[in-house]
């Protein structure tokens, strides 16, 4: 394509249109007939409609966007913000270590790197696993209580310390 300087508007237009596939080969069936004079034109009119479809390149600040969301568990905020920082591939290891940091929900992981600050990313990580491990492993306690009880509330015979029996409701007036 960078040589087609020399050709004329036409040949410009015709080689450009054998690139065109899927949505931009419809965005080009379904132009005006006539509505295109010269390649400028084209061009334009190509770089008008398909603008936003352009990829913008990510900075470090695209990593402070990425929060982990009140039910998102850390092994998929960990999945999310790697792969946002892929395509941030000349961020330092501090400033990813901050931005997942920031990220974080409040939580256990959480106040246990504000106790003891992580040396860098892969300490992070590192440290990260074991409370995987142990989001995990209290998801499946909490899942066989469940099944276990069958409804998934907590059995009508307990009591709470305020002699209510948990599992059961106040009547409503009407």
């Amino acid at each position: 394509m960078a040589m087609l300087h020399c050709y004329t508007d036409r040949i410009k237009c015709k080689v450009f249109l054998t690139t065109l596939v899927d949505s931009a080969q419809r965005w080009f069936d379904g132009l005006a007939p006539l509505s295109i004079k010269s390649f400028e034109d084209f061009q334009k009119a190509f770089l008008h409609h398909f603008s936003s479809s352009k990829k913008y390149k990510k900075t470090a600040f695209s990593l402070f966007e990425v929060r982990q969301g009140p039910e998102e568990s850390l092994r998929m905020y960990i999945k999310r913000f790697n792969k946002v920082a892929l395509d941030v591939p000349t961020c330092a290891a501090e400033t990813k270590t901050t931005a997942f940091t920031q990220g974080l929900k409040e939580s256990e992981f959480f106040k246990s790197l504000t106790k003891k600050v992580p040396e860098d990313f892969e300490d992070l990580l590192s440290r990260a696993d074991k409370y995987i491990n142990m989001e995990e492993a209290q998801k499946q306690k909490r899942e066989a209580i469940r099944k276990e009880r069958g409804t998934g509330h907590l059995s009508p015979r307990r009591e709470d310390r305020g002699g209510v029996i948990q599992g059961t409701f106040p009547r409503m007036c009407l």
